[in-house]
């Protein structure tokens, strides 16, 4: 076996398989080094500049029989400034200054006499001081080292061994590596950065694992999970699937198909779709046929993900890859959140490290996603284009490194992008989540070759099967060598539009050619161009939208008017779109006045271009339009990227009634809006804003004021990991009153009785109150006691308003004053138990004209592009006449539109219905948004037959009944009469 030298002397191999390194030497004996011409004679000898530089490069295994140790040194980064007078003696500190820069992760002693001579016996300190043993080449098994050892050279495998110390892995090891197999090292591994791909782990509890760059000190970030992929199969405790086609819900039944995204695949758990080959993780694409309860699919392919076995908050992830080339391919290495702790897809993130597409072999893309709940939601990205001469058909190295409130995208250690701006907002919460929010919960991480999809399209002819994305190792990170960043949500200024924007008219609309003067630019092939300044009309034909555009006149206004021939396949299948500049942190307002000539709804959103992914700025708003013109707006603060070439759109696709558009306005509001103190119910019901105090500025509690009175001394806070209300009491004052924790503009509406909940414990057993007070301070009740245990309980309160009066500003009250004992709440919620219907101000019959008297008035169809039906009313009954019913319930449709419900009102629906032949129809009452309130489907016969129904609104909102007639083989015609809508009292 041969030998070599550690730091100034050559180890060689005990019988336990490691080398001993000796304080002293004989100094007559030089056995274990390398002869050579310059090194001293005996171990008490001072040792040349030379032959200190050569036994260096022996030690971190980069020296091979006589070259020149100089020129190795110098390749290296370390030789000192003395090439041309390499033979005299070197001197303690010049070694210690060597080694430090070598080994620049050990505390090397201060040279007490640095301009002494170093001696061998020096040098051979040096070496017990960082290693006790060194492993050459070879394997070595069962062993325990007490203190240090030292890897140097290629081909070492350690099986059952544990390091008691530090392991250090030089660059001499090269790209043959090492491997670590069931291997302990209770100390800290220390890797030269230029081998650390060369290390592989098997089963190995390594602690910390600190790269480092010779000359620097070593990498903040420490090892903390990895596969190497060294084992037979595909590791079980690391790696699980997702199988098929589909997004299921917890029932199992599909929600959407491709995974959201087109995908064509079914993913499997097949050897033949994920292995490991030659110590890679293989991902195989194939074009073969299979079947499941959704359908059928013509290729198969692997999604690998770590879900339920392994997550992690902040840190650094990274996976070394090759990627398939082929139209079609679209591999990726990302990131979703363990629990979506703030809601469903992408309020609660997602994070791509790497995604591809299989055309594009010169650029990948990273990115992340979130904002509020689809299709509401919006993303960031940046592409990195490879150099000259390289793609990611060869192995790179992918990484982001995640800290609070940044993440940085890196290819092999080049950093390309960095993020730091976002935020997220739960479908029933009244503002954003508090920054970093929604990146600071756990993620797991995922690897996946898709076939198809939005982000690279479709294979086709040229695309070679199979295609398969190989993997060398995964491994995650966390910062040991500092502390992570504090989070600091950016700051926006608010900026003036750049003077080579669109500028907004004289009269502040950012819209231009209100009147359309100068027409429209039709595009309707995927090459036409987009006008930058004025109107386009898209109908484009991967959409099958067609339809015509021109102007029409409207009690004197000049309005578009869309006809539609094909309704297409999408909302987007034809559009009406402007370009206009929009710029971060303003806040806009759309206005247009709008009608059809029947009844239907209207999309519109302010988003952008293809090179920002159609990125959703404001929102879908989905509008209801009647035969009337009606006047419409939204307003949305823009918080992406300046955007100068963003779109406002109509989308008019899916419904094949005609549109009119006029009097398009958007104005920037910045800081013009009046901020409403009354509090609308959020979404699910809850009065209360932020009762899990986790949203708004750092201090988690927006909407929540504390006052403290009468000598008291409280701060509320809020811990972000715990993130529950502390009321942290200095001094308690002489009453409950004189703490208190309180939030304003709840609506009391009268007679209605509501119950609050929440969550909470003290410090000590305790008492508190809380107290419903009105705007002017009135108590609405007596404030309702409750006690506090020093264990966490859930708390009810029932509250009753009076029937006099309703408080839209009213003021909900914790009262925890007279106690020193700190309190803790979470989960707040008031919610609405009964409704007071005060009859006086309900329509009580809703629905007109349903005796069809007056002919079609209030009433609409819609006849979609599959289908074939006249609708008109004869002999004042509604009549339906279908020759083609298509191929959709929804294809063949009456509809009686802007029917407005009240909340806790009982209405009774009854109708007449009858068809020539017997079958069954859907009737439904909806709002613009597809909820139902009422659906039902009844079977109808030759003979008329009366349908009554009674139900009880849930909210407010303005509703559709709908009668779907479509799906039915046969020609035949339907009849309705006396449709009828009333209150019950």
């Amino acid at each position: 076996m041969r030998k070599f030298l550690l730091l100034c002397m050559v180890l060689t191999l005990s019988l336990v398989g490691t080398t001993a390194v000796f304080a002293e030497k004989k100094d007559d004996s030089l056995g274990w080094l390398e002869e050579k011409s310059f090194y001293p004679p005996k171990s008490n000898a001072a040792m040349s500049k030379l032959a200190f530089i050569d036994m260096v490069n022996q030690w971190i295994g980069v020296s091979e029989g006589e070259g020149d140790a100089l020129e190795i040194a110098e390749s290296n980064g370390y030789l000192p400034d003395f090439k041309a007078n390499e033979k005299s003696v070197m001197k303690q500190g010049e070694a210690l200054e060597v080694l430090s820069y070598v080994f620049p992760t050990v505390e090397w002693p201060d040279a007490k006499k640095a301009n002494k001579p170093l001696k061998l016996k020096d040098a051979v300190h040096y070496a017990n001081e960082l290693a006790e043993s060194v492993y050459t080449e070879g394997a070595y098994s069962d062993q325990t080292v007490e203190g240090n050892a030292l890897i140097s050279r290629p081909g070492v495998t350690l099986k059952d061994v544990t390091i008691k110390g530090d392991l250090h892995i030089t660059r001499g090891i090269g790209t043959e590596g090492v491997v670590l197999d069931s291997v302990t090292v209770e100390g800290t591994v220390y890797i030269d950065e230029t081998v650390q791909n060369a290390v592989k782990l098997m089963d190995s509890d390594v602690g910390q694992v600190s790269i480092y760059a010779l000359g620097t000190d070593s990498s903040d970030w420490s090892l903390v999970w990895s596969d190497e992929f060294l084992t037979e199969e595909i590791d079980p405790d690391k790696w699980t699937y997702d199988i098929g086609n589909w997004i299921v819900d917890e029932n199992g039944d599909g929600v959407s198909p491709g995974w959201g995204n087109n995908e064509k695949e079914y993913y499997t758990d097949s050897e033949e779709n994920s292995f490991i080959e030659d110590g890679k993780l293989v991902i195989k694409a194939k074009k073969e046929q299979t079947t499941d309860q959704f359908g059928t699919y013509d290729y198969t392919s692997a999604k690998l993900k770590t879900k339920g076995l392994f997550s992690k908050k902040y840190g650094k992830f990274e996976a070394r890859m090759k990627l398939p080339e082929g139209q079609g391919y679209w591999p990726a290495f990302w990131m979703m959140p363990e629990d979506s702790v703030y809601g469903e897809w992408p309020t609660s993130g997602e994070i791509d490290i790497m995604e591809a597409a299989g055309s594009d072999t010169d650029t990948i893309g990273g990115a992340i996603h979130f904002g509020e709940e689809f299709p509401n939601n919006t993303y960031k990205a940046k592409d990195y284009h490879f150099p000259e001469g390289s793609d990611y058909t060869d192995f790179h190295t992918y990484s982001i490194e995640w800290e609070p409130g940044e993440i940085r995208w890196y290819v092999d250690g080049e950093l390309y992008q960095t993020l730091n701006d976002w935020f997220t907002k739960g479908t029933n919460e009244a503002t954003n989540y508090t920054y970093p929010a929604p990146f600071d919960q756990e993620f797991y991480m995922i690897l996946n070759l898709a076939v198809g999809g939005w982000y690279g399209g479709d294979p086709d002819a040229t695309t070679e099967f199979p295609g398969q994305m190989e993997v060398d190792y995964v491994r995650a990170y966390e910062l040991a060598g500092r502390d992570y960043r504090e989070p600091v949500e950016p700051t926006r200024e608010i900026e003036p539009l750049p003077e080579d924007a669109k500028q907004p008219t004289e009269d502040g609309n950012l819209i231009y050619d209100q009147n359309y003067e100068q027409g429209f630019n039709v595009v309707d092939e995927n090459t036409d161009a987009m006008d930058d300044t004025y109107w386009n009309f898209l109908t484009l034909p991967d959409f099958a939208g067609v339809g015509s555009i021109a102007t029409d006149e409207v009690d004197g206004v000049t309005f578009a008017k869309t006809e539609i021939t094909n309704a297409g396949n999408a909302l987007w299948s034809l559009q009406l779109i402007q370009h206009l500049a929009i710029m971060q942190g303003h806040t806009y307002e759309v206005t247009f006045d709008a009608k059809t000539d029947a009844s239907r709804t209207l999309m519109t959103k302010v988003s952008g271009g293809a090179e920002r992914g159609y990125a959703n700025y404001s929102g879908e708003k989905t509008f209801n339009l009647t035969s009337d013109v009606q006047s419409y707006s939204y307003t949305f603060t823009h918080q992406q990227e300046n955007d100068l070439a963003a779109r406002l759109e109509f989308n008019m696709g899916t419904n094949a009634n005609p549109v009119w558009i006029g009097n398009v306005r958007v104005e920037d509001i910045t800081g013009q809006q009046e901020e409403s103190t009354q509090k609308e119910p959020l979404g699910d019901g809850n009065h209360v804003y932020n009762g899990t105090f986790d949203q708004g500025d750092a201090t988690r509690l927006a909407y929540w004021d504390t006052i403290v009175q009468n000598g008291a001394e409280a701060e509320a806070v809020v811990n972000p990991d715990e993130r529950v209300m502390h009321m942290d009491i200095e001094a308690e004052g002489t009453s409950q009153e004189d703490i208190q924790l309180q939030q304003t503009g709840l609506q009391f509406l009268k007679g209605n009785t509501y119950e609050l909940t929440f969550r909470a414990r003290a410090e000590q057993a305790r008492d508190m109150e809380v107290g419903f007070v009105g705007q002017d301070g009135t108590n609405y009740a007596e404030s309702k006691p409750v006690s506090l245990t020093e264990e966490w309980k859930t708390y009810t309160v029932p509250f009753e308003m009076t029937t006099e009066k309703s408080d839209l500003e009213g003021q909900l009250k914790f009262y925890m004053g007279q106690s020193a004992s700190d309190v803790y709440m979470d989960d707040v919620e008031l919610m609405q138990t009964s409704t007071y219907v005060d009859y006086d101000n309900i329509d009580l019959t809703p629905l007109t004209n349903g005796d069809f008297a007056n002919g079609m008035d209030a009433w609409s169809e819609y006849i979609h592009f599959d289908a074939n039906a006249n609708v008109d009313v004869k002999d004042e009954v509604l009549t339906i006449d279908i020759m083609n019913a298509g191929n959709e319930a929804w294809s063949v449709l009456a509809e009686h539109p802007g029917l407005e419900l009240a909340k806790g009102v009982t209405y009774k629906l009854s109708f007449d219905a009858r068809s020539s032949i017997a079958r069954d129809i859907e009737f439904t009452l909806e709002d613009a948004q597809y909820s139902r309130y009422l659906e039902n489907i009844i079977t109808l016969s030759n003979e008329f037959e009366t349908y009554t129904y009674e139900f009880e609104m849930p909210k407010n909102e303005t509703v559709s009944l709908k009668y779907l007639m479509g799906q039915f083989a046969e020609e035949h015609t339907i009849e309705l009469d006396n449709v009828h809508l009333e209150v019950q009292q």
